[in-house]
């Protein structure tokens, strides 16, 4: 091979490397570019968990807390038979306090006395319950402040229930299902109503009953 071929032979090895680099570096940069997207999502969406993680130790916390203090049970001044209306103006604070702290409210129901409530299950004679359900939309440090504002509520209401999960447009996004039970003190009227409403439910029982042993008599006579 003489010197002219080995130079064409060296250029055309030159050219060969430099089209070759032409094609891989833009996959390379794009390979990269596609990595780090990647990174950043998994990023997001560690953060994401870390702050539900953080909520719900919260959450733990305040329970802890409630258990341990003693609030008052909110009473109404108002002398009516109504037990919604005996938690006055408890409704319009749970849900104000999420609008307050930037929180949207895509829905909301009631459902009084919960039969998995322990007031509920124990002291219903005495006590009114409700259960005000809602699914709130916003970040964490909205739903932190909101948290913050139900446990320094001066009256005795429960965070019962809360399950968070991301938003799947926007990872920074939160939606909440949450449970607040709110807890009012019944009045005369009501305690009498309801003693009335067992009385009536026990004298049915026994109606039921004695009508049973009855026809069992005439059964055996016959």
């Amino acid at each position: 091979m003489n010197e002219n071929q080995k130079l064409m032979y060296i250029v055309v090895l030159l050219i060969s490397l430099a089209f070759g680099l032409y094609l891989i570096i833009p996959k390379v940069n794009e390979s990269y570019a596609t990595y780090k997207q990647i990174e950043e999502k998994q990023a997001k969406v560690q953060s994401t968990q870390k702050q539900i993680d953080d909520i719900k130790a919260q959450k733990q916390a305040y329970e802890k807390e409630e258990k341990s203090a003693t609030k008052p049970v909110y009473k109404s001044d108002l002398a009516t038979l109504d037990a919604m209306a005996s938690f006055g103006i408890m409704f319009e604070d749970v849900i104000q306090a999420a609008k307050y702290n930037g929180l949207k409210l895509r829905s909301i129901e009631y459902a009084q006395n919960p039969p998995d409530d322990i007031v509920t299950q124990n002291v219903i004679s005495d006590y009114n319950t409700c259960a005000v359900k809602m699914q709130l939309i916003g970040s964490y440090a909205q739903f932190r402040s909101y948290f913050e504002d139900i446990a320094n509520y001066p009256y005795l209401i429960n965070l019962d229930k809360i399950s968070i999960f991301p938003y799947e447009a926007d990872k920074k996004i939160l939606i909440a299902d949450v449970q607040v039970n709110l807890y009012s003190e019944k009045n005369a009227e009501q305690k009498a109503a309801y003693q009335a409403s067992i009385d009536a439910e026990n004298k049915g029982d026994e109606a039921v009953e004695g009508s049973a042993a009855a026809d069992a008599i005439q059964g055996a006579a016959q």
